[in-house]
């Protein structure tokens, strides 16, 4: 074969594979936004001016260690600007405290499949994990659990108990 004949098969290959269409894994939702990979924006958030960071803030409820709950929108595992900050007083809580260990708790509603459910509180549960670590958390302080639709905070079946069910929730393990 010749040259130009080489060419045009290789060609007329690629030609065929690029023409060919992929088959999508849809979620059981009735959402069309199937892009939930965690987007984690590292630009640092001023804790200037707040108190930190001994072990007794964890449980001081005017401290805002105390707080450990992300909440997530509808299908989604991007964090909201309002958690920035709380995240970024934990992350630097992690690294003043380098035997301090925490559990991230991934949680999504009831809609949707079990299966699905579980992958999404996964990326949630990352997407936390991600963020502390982008702001000083050391890997190994961080484990990741998804429980999926197992574990509501809410139980009725409409939009205020469903926000309230997708969540992340940062559980301590080591002080």
């Amino acid at each position: 074969m010749n040259k130009i004949t080489k060419l045009m098969m290789v060609l007329i290959f690629a030609l065929a594979m690029t023409a060919c269409k992929k088959d999508e894994v849809k979620p059981d939702t009735d959402n069309n936004n199937t892009d939930n990979t965690p987007v984690v924006d590292t630009t640092p958030v001023r804790t200037d001016g707040l108190i930190c960071c001994n072990p007794e803030d964890l449980d001081n409820p005017d401290s805002l260690l105390s707080k450990r709950v992300v909440y997530f929108d509808y299908d989604m595992a991007t964090i909201r600007s309002e958690f920035r900050e709380m995240l970024s007083l934990h992350a630097r809580y992690l690294s003043e405290n380098p035997s301090a260990r925490m559990t991230i708790e991934g949680h999504a509603d009831e809609r949707g499949s079990r299966e699905y459910n579980l992958a999404l509180g996964e990326k949630r549960g990352y997407a936390v994990a991600n963020l502390l670590r982008a702001q000083g958390a050391d890997e190994g302080q961080i484990s990741v659990v998804s429980y999926g639709e197992e574990r509501p905070e809410a139980t009725c079946s409409d939009e205020s108990c469903w926000s309230q069910n997708r969540r992340g929730v940062i559980v301590y393990t080591a002080k």
